[in-house]
């Protein structure tokens, strides 16, 4: 693409920029620029123009939507959110802003590997008329395209496999102007259209009627049907959304952490058949770092003693609700028959490995334990002392109550001592010295007990599933 013309150099323009009111930037000559994460191993990036940010923590499968830029010469940063201090990982040096110009940046590849890139995109040639959309597609998707050349088929729902788009990682195809109307992708290998790569099901582009509309391929970063590797990112003006294979599950893991609960069977819905059979303290199924697939769908438990069936269930949970694509644990916390009472905790797991950090999920189950302060410090700096008498500076975790879940917090890699502090007494119950996080780990820590099964309470722990 060639710069049709520039209008002011770098200094007129941070000199007209600091000068300008709302309404003047209206009179200024400008295009558009927008960024889409395509990269699946990177974590969330801030995007800078001249060094100035301008698009803020845009995520994996996110579209910034456009930014409107006074027409002239940048330099595009992507700008790694990482734990300890942001850091410069891609430029885009000279992107040129034309006037009317509509560009979009992918960041694509992967950090594991150094693929990662700046892609800049056009958008579709083609004008649409109020009843139509243009779409330009782009082979996003790393995983994709270790398996060669792809063949993308537009067509409408249930159609025949016809007229397919071969494409190779990076490459764009321009499909034009084409009805706002229902259409089905499937993606297959090159030549082999018997083997479905990915299946969108019904799509309706009625509601993105006379836009342009970029169609992008990216990796399925966390999913479970690996025979699926991608889905779609659809990006319009001002929005975007992520299309899933249609055979995309739920998926799902429990784990038990009630001390007094004993081994129970869990139903699904008022299925008689148990979904958990045989589920025992501190059992986590269907493995430690493994989900069960489910269809995406409200779901009603049923916890009974083992045995029993559903009629003798104790515990009917509120409705859960599963949405395909993502992971959920759910954890069964508190006492039968004391307080606090016995509850199933759902969560929303986000596996997506990232390059860049580990991430670190917190979960109190520990039924005999109040409220507590959580640290994680480096391996070796800190005593058992030390931390108890708060001489370990700021808990990772504060004010952490019995049932609650953090969200996931990005953490270098490393070797790291975990101290949780009873704020009642100010002791630590929970002592773990020389866990190890790796960059790319997925690690849920859940504080459990004391064990009550035999009659005589034990120590509470600390459980970690790594992903």
């Amino acid at each position: 693409m060639k710069p049709i013309f520039k209008i002011l150099t770098a200094a007129v323009l941070a000199t007209t920029l600091t000068a300008c009111d709302d309404d003047d930037i209206a009179d200024l000559i400008i295009g558009d620029v927008r960024v889409l994460h395509a990269s699946p191993d990177a974590p969330p990036v801030n995007i800078l123009f001249d060094g100035d940010s301008k698009i803020d923590a845009l995520d994996y499968a996110e579209s910034s939507g456009f930014e409107q830029i006074v027409v002239g010469s940048y330099r595009l940063e992507v700008e790694a959110i990482i734990p300890g201090g942001n850091a410069t990982v891609l430029t885009l040096d000279p992107l040129e802003i034309e006037s009317e110009s509509r560009i979009t940046a992918l960041a694509i590849g992967k950090v594991e590997g150094s693929s990662l890139e700046l892609f800049p995109v056009a958008d579709s040639a083609s004008d649409p008329a109020s009843d139509e959309v243009a779409v330009n597609v782009v082979h996003a998707s790393p995983a994709a395209g270790a398996l060669g050349n792809v063949d993308v088929y537009v067509t409408a729902p249930g159609a025949a496999l016809e007229n397919p788009i071969t494409l190779g990682f990076k490459d764009t195809a321009d499909a034009g102007a084409i009805p706002a109307a229902k259409y089905q992708v499937r993606i297959t290998p090159s030549n082999d259209a018997a083997t479905i790569l990915f299946d969108s099901g019904e799509i309706d582009l009625a509601p993105f009627s006379g836009q342009k509309l970029l169609i992008a391929a990216i990796d399925e970063a966390d999913q479970l049907n690996p025979e699926a590797p991608v889905k779609l990112l659809v990006a319009s003006d001002d929005t975007s959304l992520n299309i899933l294979d249609t055979d995309s599950k739920a998926g799902a893991r429990a784990v038990h952490l009630s001390p007094d609960a004993s081994t129970v069977d869990v139903f699904a819905n008022n299925d008689s058949n148990a979904l958990i059979p045989g589920f025992s303290y501190l059992d986590t199924v269907p493995a430690a770092n493994d989900y069960v697939a489910l269809d995406a769908d409200d779901y009603v438990f049923d916890v009974a003693p083992a045995n029993t069936g559903i009629g003798g269930s104790v515990y009917t949970s509120d409705a859960v609700t599963l949405e395909a694509g993502m992971d959920y644990s759910l954890y069964a916390v508190g006492y039968v028959f004391t307080s606090p009472a016995f509850m199933l905790v759902p969560d929303m797991d986000d596996n997506r490995s990232i390059a860049t950090q580990a991430s670190l999920k917190a979960v109190h189950g520990a039924a005999a334990v109040g409220t507590v302060d959580v640290y994680v410090t480096p391996a070796g700096d800190f005593s058992v002392a030390d931390v108890a008498f708060g001489q370990a500076g700021t808990p990772l975790v504060p004010d952490f109550e019995f049932g609650k879940i953090t969200d996931y917090v990005p953490v270098p890699a490393g070797s790291y001592d975990v101290r949780i502090v009873d704020q009642a007494s100010s002791t630590v119950v929970i002592n773990v010295e020389g866990a190890t996080l790796s960059n790319g780990d997925v690690v849920t820590a859940i504080a459990y007990g004391p064990d009550e099964s035999d009659g005589v309470p034990a120590a509470p722990g600390l459980l970690l599933l790594t992903n």
